[in-house]
């Protein structure tokens, strides 16, 4: 072998040991580097800091950077919930693209951000570099924007801190959402499966997300429609159905409006037991600054009855969970679609129209809602009716006795009208003024009636138009005349100390005439009775 051949054969030799090395000495610092770059773009994407339990950094054949424990914090504050924290993360890109601000994909399992109660905190202001003080280098360096082809996260939960420290976050359980083309300065295309607690069911939603706002998270804009699809009521005690809505939202993260329309098919009550047909639309707020849900309008129709409604689920403060408070309001309602809701008699004891304006409130827990539901209003039943033949015969009977015509079989199937006060509470409703009213005849009452058994206990008047001698005919007539003097006061030709007890479905009537002696009903009369008169129903 010549020397010059023996010199070159060692020149390619080296050449080939250099580029066999050369890859193995550089791929610490291209670790480095990537890691730096990633750190980099989140920390200026979520103005943090980041830390993370342990990562590896994979260069070839691409780029893959996997991790766990990732955590992001507002100037490095232990003392609060990080903004945002990662249990195991993928991310995937090549070098070139790193290097143009751009990843291919990113996969996370086990994600939640939460957001502060305030924009930026004190300590960060007073932090701020002021005149002449030199910005970090991470700060001064020239960023290309950052882009994320895809952003796929499961097992993820948003979380809006409010601002008063005693209020309840509002928390969003996200199962799994994608972000499509993700922009440090676009908003995002998402798509997200989000669970809803109460009614539980799962929430379908799409729209757009961003661009995230840095400053003030709590300001980045979302937009969308999501679809909800049967969400079983049964979490609430006591109530059965499954229910379905639509409908689009948008705003910022910490005031998001939606408009929607919900319906039920088969909506229920515990004590009546009846499914019954429940669409409603709506129109809401909800309010990241103290996690409540504000409706501002909602339009509901319950079998065929219209009915119109505001409220709000909002905390109390010092109480667990969140109480529902709504204001009520009817002009047109089916009686009967009401009572069948609540009621176990089928058909309905009783028809009419029905006008109702009243405030509900439904405190958080896990009682029976007939149980812990709380009403109070006022109300009024016109062209009123009883299924019951017995039940409308007393009805006939009270008018001709009222008229003083008791033979005269003509006066049938009268018409009733009702008013009065209610409130409801522990499943008992209370009536402190009722009233009553068919041609002839006035009734003042004032009791309560037990949803659970039906159970009527009331106790007043009974006011007639005709004198108690002309309720009767014949001999029991003429007898009668010596105490029409005693019953005769108040403009009226008799009144009557009475009562009613029994059920819905078989009501009992009698007179109270020892009513200072022994009490006839439940709930006696705590004041004078009302001495207004309902107008008159026509007769049919």
């Amino acid at each position: 072998m010549t020397r010059r051949r023996m010199v070159v054969m060692v020149g390619v030799t080296l050449l080939l040991a250099g580029a066999i090395a050369t890859p193995t000495a550089i791929r610490p610092a291209l670790s480095r580097w990537v890691w730096s770059e990633l750190s980099a773009h989140l920390e200026r994407l979520f103005d943090a800091t980041l830390s993370v339990e342990s990562f590896d950094v994979k260069l070839f054949p691409s780029v893959r950077v996997e991790g766990r424990g990732l955590a992001l914090r507002r100037n490095g504050d232990q003392t609060t919930a990080p903004l945002v924290t990662i249990a195991t993360f993928s991310v995937s890109t090549t070098l070139t693209r790193l290097r143009n601000g751009n990843v291919k994909s990113v996969t996370i399992d086990g994600l939640t951000v939460t957001l502060p109660p305030d924009a930026r905190s004190a300590l960060k202001q007073a932090m701020a570099p002021g005149p002449g003080t030199p910005a970090s280098s991470a700060n001064s360096r020239r960023w290309r924007p950052l882009t994320i082809d895809t952003i796929e996260a499961t097992h993820a939960n948003l979380v809006i801190s409010p601002n008063d420290p005693d209020g309840v976050p509002l928390m969003f359980d996200i199962e799994v959402a994608r972000l499509n083309e993700f922009s440090t300065t676009e908003p995002a295309r998402f798509e997200a499966r989000v669970l809803n607690p109460k009614p539980r069911g799962m929430v379908a939603a799409t729209g757009k997300l961003g661009p995230w706002m840095p400053d003030d998270p709590r300001k980045t804009h979302i937009e969308g429609d999501y679809t909800l699809k049967q969400a079983d009521m049964s979490v609430f005690n006591g109530i059965g159905g499954a229910l379905d809505s639509t409908g689009s939202f948008g705003g910022s993260l910490d005031q998001i409006a939606v408009q929607g329309k919900t319906e039920m098919v088969n909506f229920s009550v515990e004590t009546g037991g009846h499914p019954m047909p429940l669409v409603t639309t709506f129109s809401a707020r909800v309010d990241g600054t103290n996690g409540n849900t504000y409706l501002d309008r909602v339009s509901a129709k319950l079998g065929n009855s219209p009915v119109e409604a505001s409220g709000e689920v909002a905390a109390r403060r010092g109480a667990h969970g969140k109480t529902i408070r709504f204001d009520v309001r009817t002009d047109s309602a089916q009686l009967e679609d009401f009572i069948t809701l609540v009621v176990s008699a089928r058909p309905s004891p009783m028809r009419g129209r029905l006008r109702l304006a009243a405030r509900m409130e439904l405190p958080p827990g896990d009682e029976p809602v007939i149980d812990t539901l709380r009403l109070n209003g006022k109300f009024t039943i016109t062209r009123g009716s009883f299924a019951s033949d017995a039940v409308q015969d007393k009805v006939d009977e009270l008018s001709r006795k009222g008229r003083g015509q008791p033979k005269d079989m003509t006066i049938d199937n009268v018409l009733s009208e009702f008013s009065g006060d209610f409130s409801l509470r522990d499943g008992v409703l209370q009536l402190p003024t009722f009233q009553f009213a068919v041609r002839g005849a006035e009734v003042h009452l004032a009791g309560s009636y037990g949803l659970r058994g039906e159970l009527l206990g009331f106790t007043g008047e009974l006011r007639l138009q005709a004198r108690v001698s002309q309720t009767m005919t014949g001999f029991k007539s003429i007898l009668l005349k010596v105490i029409d003097p005693f019953f005769s006061k108040h403009g009226a030709g008799a009144v009557l100390p009475i009562r009613v007890g029994g059920t819905v479905a078989a009501p009992e009537f009698g007179l109270n005439l020892f009513k200072g002696k022994k009490k006839a009903a439940p709930t006696a009369l705590s004041a004078p009775p009302s001495r207004g008169t309902p107008s008159r129903p026509p007769e049919s």
